[in-house]
């Protein structure tokens, strides 16, 4: 398949995309600036969707309204951003094989939070 498109699947594999195995569930501090990367997702364990939200129940621990977070999908020579307001959460992020995720907050500051939920 590595002479083929992206969107030349066989009926099969475009069924199995939307097929999970394993789910995976991390918390992730959003300091100043840090670039945080999300763990489970790898290269050998790709993400098929991703959910990204405030954890509920942890008041006080959310990001600012004002706060930008930075989503850099599959860190390539030339990434591809998204960048969504915390008043955009839950985000969610399918339709792609997602090898590795990073999340940057433009105004975190310590002891705020944020959660990922992967299906693989």
């Amino acid at each position: 398949m590595a002479n083929r498109g992206l969107h030349e699947f066989t009926v099969q594999e475009a069924t199995n995309v939307d097929a999970f195995v394993d789910w995976n569930y991390q918390t992730i501090e959003m300091t100043d600036e840090t670039a945080n990367t999300v763990t489970a997702i790898t290269k050998e364990n790709p993400a098929k969707k991703v959910v990204i939200y405030n954890k509920p129940g942890q008041e006080g621990t959310y990001l600012d309204v004002t706060d930008v977070i930075t989503l850099t999908i599959n860190g390539e020579a030339a990434p591809k951003e998204i960048l969504i307001a915390n008043t955009d959460l839950p985000f969610t992020l399918t339709g792609l094989l997602i090898t590795s995720l990073t999340l940057t907050s433009s105004a975190g500051e310590a002891g705020d939070h944020i959660s990922i939920l992967s299906f693989h």
